[in-house]
């Protein structure tokens, strides 16, 4: 006899197939039958958020880590919540299933004017929002629910692109054959197409004689940076990774050449890659910030581009044509060669007793930060100061320097955290993008995570003031108590402390505690940004006007 269960624990069992164990969200009438179903499934946790934008973020974080995460959403106003963060994952390339509950089938065939809507009988308009930012989307019917489900996610897993499933109230228990469930989901290459890309590779790499990696973020999408130092090791290809792949990499290892922005952050990185005769990008994007305001090497045909579906032309997914990289590199040997020269930044004269400045307080955090770590960065001072940080080994880095929406980085905090329960968080983030999700705090502090938040009260929007009218009013925000915030919203479960100075930040890392939640307050003067930002501001045509 076959085995029954519900629509809502198929797709909890396929979630936890493909490694997902939390479900972020918030619940609403039109879901909550699809949550009863689903939190009934082993080992998937329910992780509620105090609203929709915040749990996009999280688990926006959490995919980058697992490979996918679920985003549970009640139709209209909770989707709606959620659009900003589902769009920052499209931008970022993130494998978020957003999942809906939506009115019931016969609800929607016979237009009733119901909450939730815009009460004029019409169910397709946010579902029509979410397709301009999704890889793929399924509204579920009863003759194919399950294949309906499977298709979504496996869309995910492929582009590493969010997707969309609506459920209908009604169709959360609908009777589905659990045997589908012992066939696994899985795309593959075009055998032909992988042979055709083995020959491409084995003709470019033979002509080479300075070849050069440039990593992107697909690279730790896919979880394939030590297949790709692999390939690199083989061969003896030096690599540079875009500011979007930071700490996929370690900076250790002799290959790794650097960061490349184009022009903009090491000359070094750009010297090696405009002189290379190939140059192979793995899942990079050649958006504004990372290639430096476009001071980027232009894509020439002796170049070689690799996306989640395509590299060099050929239509074959990422993880096998990184497969393929390494087993032709593995064919091949370049001899050593001399490298452009890296920059040496000079530390900048450290006193105790002053006032905390951008460049000291990077500084006094890099030379703290412990192994082990995941630094999240929030846009603005935050990112643009810490990405020019050398991490230490085995560290992982999140940002959101394409989507750029402050805010993302203290909800991702969360996911982070639960995504890999034993690398600590640290997280960077602005007093005026706090302002933006600082309630997640509450349920980082319930889910009994221990991340340092440095949060960096500069009076503002200095991220903004850099690039023009410094004074403006809309740059100004309201003075909050940082520190009685934080304990109140974490439950007196987190260590505060503010600081001036740059003897009083050493000592505040220095007796952190290592087992609860800390929130250091480090106060800077509101014109004060990092030079990498001054940078930013000058190639944007802006600076302090």
């Amino acid at each position: 006899m076959t085995e029954q269960i519900t629509l809502a624990e198929y797709l909890g069992h396929r979630l936890r197939q493909a490694g997902v164990g939390h479900l972020f969200g918030v619940p609403g009438d039109f879901n909550l039958t699809l949550l009863d179903h689903l939190t009934k499934v082993p080992d998937l946790q329910w992780t509620g958020s105090p609203n929709e934008l915040n749990a996009g973020y999280a688990a926006d974080a959490y995919a980058r880590s697992r490979g996918l995460a679920a985003l549970v959403t009640t139709y209209g106003v909770g989707e709606l919540s959620a659009f900003n963060a589902v769009a920052g994952s499209a931008a970022e390339d993130v494998p978020v299933v957003h999942i809906v509950g939506s009115p019931s089938t016969a609800t929607v065939a016979q237009g009733r004017k119901v909450h939730h809507t815009l009460a004029d009988g019409v169910f397709d308009r946010f579902s029509t929002a979410f397709a301009q930012v999704v890889v793929h989307q399924e509204t579920v019917t009863a003759d194919r629910a399950a294949e309906q489900i499977d298709a979504v996610l496996l869309a995910a897993t492929t582009h590493r692109r969010p997707t969309y499933l609506s459920i209908p109230m009604d169709l959360a228990t609908l009777p589905l054959d659990a045997q589908r469930l012992n066939t696994p989901l899985r795309s593959a290459s075009d055998p032909a197409a992988l042979r055709a890309l083995t020959a491409d590779l084995t003709r470019r790499l033979a002509a080479a004689t300075k070849p050069v990696f440039v990593v992107g973020h697909l690279v730790p999408r896919f979880d394939l940076s030590a297949a790709v130092l692999e390939a690199a090791r083989a061969a003896n290809i030096p690599l540079v990774t875009s500011l979007a792949a930071k700490g996929a990499i370690d900076a250790s290892q002799p290959l790794h050449r650097g960061h490349y922005a184009g022009t903009m952050v090491d000359a070094s990185t750009a010297a090696l890659v405009a002189e290379a005769d190939l140059v192979v990008e793995l899942g990079t994007v050649a958006s504004d910030v990372l290639t430096g305001f476009f001071t980027h090497r232009a894509e020439d045909v002796r170049d070689i581009h690799f996306s989640a579906t395509r590299a060099g032309g050929h239509e074959v997914l990422f993880t096998d044509a990184v497969r393929v990289l390494a087993e032709v590199c593995a064919t091949v040997r370049f001899p050593d060669r001399p490298y452009p020269a890296r920059p040496v930044r000079t530390p900048v004269a450290v006193d105790p007793d002053d006032a905390l400045t951008q460049e000291s307080l990077w500084q006094t955090i890099e030379a703290w930060l412990p192994s082990g770590t995941a630094v999240l960065a929030d846009t603005g001072t935050a990112y643009f100061g810490s990405v020019r940080m050398n991490l230490p080994d085995d560290t992982v880095y999140v940002g959101q320097p394409v989507w750029n929406s402050i805010g993302y980085a203290l909800p991702a905090t969360l996911g982070q955290g639960l995504a890999e329960p034993g690398r600590r968080p640290v997280l960077f983030v602005g007093d005026g993008a706090a302002q933006m999700t600082v309630q997640e705090l509450s349920t980082i502090a319930r889910a009994g995570l221990n991340p340092v938040v440095v949060l960096i009260n500069n009076d503002g929007y200095t991220i903004e003031r850099a690039l023009q009218s410094p004074k403006a009013a809309y740059n100004d925000i309201a003075a909050w108590d940082w520190t009685a915030l934080a304990l109140a919203l974490g439950d007196g479960l987190v260590s505060t402390r503010t600081v001036w100075t740059n003897g009083e930040l050493e000592v505040a890392l220095a007796e952190a505690p290592t087992d609860e939640m800390v929130l250091l307050e480090v106060v800077l003067d509101m014109f004060d940004s990092p030079p990498l930002l001054k940078e930013l501001a000058e190639r944007n045509g802006g600076g302090a006007q």
